[in-house]
């Protein structure tokens, strides 16, 4: 798992056949987000409810304002880790020899790219900026900096896709605004599919792994977890619950291809 090189192959060659029905999953379930997702709405920062408990406080505007401004805080990580993504992923597709990862990875570089138009897009309609989180610019560049294969992929299709469908389930399921709620149902059918190539295609890796990189790859995410409590500590706002849930999620996906998160 130090490293991997590309192979050229004399013919269609298909190993991991999990893979392969994963990429014809991916196939199927392209989108476009120009067609797919009415962009005339406007954006719903709050809800009624939430307005009526701070109405006091605030005009409609102002607190529009407000919200508006803690989404971009937001929006703009996940603009981030969608650029983040599609750097690793174009990484990745020329480390793996095999013919069908390639597959896969080749489409989740479309996805991350349609994943950075439409976040990048949404923060354009909400009118409001946001600096990039330190602690988050920080671990994007950790794992866009490792020369080691093994460090690399786990990071991206563990740590990274878990971490994505955990922030993204929580939106889908809480956010008052409709478009973000299509956008992020559409985001995280390809959010899972990528998920589930990371799970497949290490599990199939890591069984000819040594002790020794096994150790380093616990330690690396070890390391990226401690920058994303970092990273949290502010633009998500209050998340014990949400960290707790996403530790247990990436826990158990690293238990899937025989790894601990340390």
């Amino acid at each position: 798992m130090t490293e991997a090189r590309p192979a050229l192959h004399p013919k269609l060659s298909i190993e991991i056949p999990g893979e392969a029905e994963l990429y014809e999953k991916l196939k199927a379930y392209q989108w476009n987000a120009s067609t797919e997702i009415d962009w005339s709405r406007p954006i719903r920062n709050y809800s009624e409810e939430t307005y009526e408990a701070v109405k006091r406080y605030f005009s409609r505007e102002d607190f529009d304002r407000l919200r508006a401004e803690q989404r971009a805080l937001t929006f703009t990580q996940l603009f981030v880790g969608e650029q983040a993504a599609l750097a690793l992923c174009a990484q990745l597709l020329n480390m793996v020899p095999e013919m069908e990862t390639k597959f896969c990875l080749a489409g989740q570089i479309i996805d991350e790219a349609r994943h950075v138009e439409v976040f990048g897009r949404y923060l354009d309609k909400l009118g409001a900026e946001a600096p990039i989180n330190r602690p988050l610019e920080e671990l994007v560049h950790r794992l866009l900096d490792s020369d080691h294969y093994g460090e690399k992929i786990v990071g991206m299709q563990i740590f990274l896709e878990g971490i994505a469908v955990g922030i993204f389930q929580r939106f889908q399921t809480e956010s008052p605004d409709p478009l973000m709620r299509d956008i992020i149902r559409l985001v995280l059918r390809d959010e899972s599919r990528h998920a589930g190539f990371g799970v497949i295609y290490l599990a199939d890796r890591f069984r000819s792994a040594t002790p020794a990189e096994r150790t380093r790859v616990e330690g690396f995410v070890g390391e990226l977890w401690r920058l994303f409590r970092h990273a949290t500590a502010s633009p998500f706002g209050p998340i014990d619950q949400f960290l707790e849930d996403t530790f247990d999620d990436i826990a158990h996906r690293l238990q899937l291809i025989g790894l601990e998160l340390r």
